[in-house]
């Protein structure tokens, strides 16, 4: 049964378009479940691991940590323990993230949106890696709400994407816009999300071939 992994850009309609494979497939959608069953086996309330999904930890708490790590007896009669308390670790977050994605993945027949798991699970004969892009104003658009301004918009679209990249580059040292990580690269601003999602479909279920992934 085939695997499905999709990376996107904020706003371009990636989890739109992956549960739209997930139904044709039959198949289970993991991207705000993964955040549930992380929380579950970390017995952490869900919201801390969503504070850390797809973002990489806050420079000022990285430094707490650090000066904890390199002054423990400073650290022990200052604020930090107070401040630090209760934070999840987000590299352990991660770790936990792998694990449910591997762990899901040998299930078969699965479409996970984000989270790397493009990195996580090789490319194999029925494991398939996609990336769904839009361009920005597209996107703006998409996602403007009543009495926002195009430039907020775009603000928090630019934010999004930039976590996102800086997450796959600290955990697994790569680009993720980068092409050859993926059997293809659909714009939903050109195809739409029913049309990206049968061409996905298409190569999933084997009537169109992909060749080797970079990835």
């Amino acid at each position: 049964m085939p695997i499905v992994t999709l990376s996107r850009e904020y706003g371009a309609g990636g989890l739109s378009v992956g549960r739209l494979v997930a139904d044709a497939l039959g198949a289970d959608v993991f991207d705000t479940v993964l955040a549930e069953e992380v929380a579950r086996r970390l017995q952490v309330p869900e919201e801390q691991i969503r504070r850390w999904d797809e973002r990489r930890e806050g420079i000022i708490l990285r430094l707490l940590r650090a000066m904890r790590a390199a002054h423990p007896e400073y650290a022990s009669g200052s604020a930090l323990p107070e401040v630090l308390a209760g934070a999840t670790d987000p590299d352990e977050v991660e770790r936990t993230v792998q694990e449910v994605i591997l762990e899901q993945a040998a299930t078969g027949n699965a479409v996970f949106v984000g989270r790397g798991a493009v990195f996580v699970l090789p490319h194999g004969p029925e494991t398939h890696h996609f990336r769904i892009v839009a361009p920005l104003d597209w996107r703006i658009q998409r996602l403007l709400e009543p009495g926002q301004h195009a430039a907020e918009a775009a603000r928090v679209i630019e934010r999004h994407d930039r976590d996102r990249l800086d997450y796959v580059r600290h955990h697994f040292g790569k680009d993720g816009r980068d092409p050859l990580h993926y059997c293809l690269v659909l714009n939903t601003g050109r195809l739409g999300e029913e049309t990206a999602a049968r061409m996905i479909l298409d190569i999933a279920q084997g009537a169109r071939p992909c060749g080797r992934s970079a990835a």
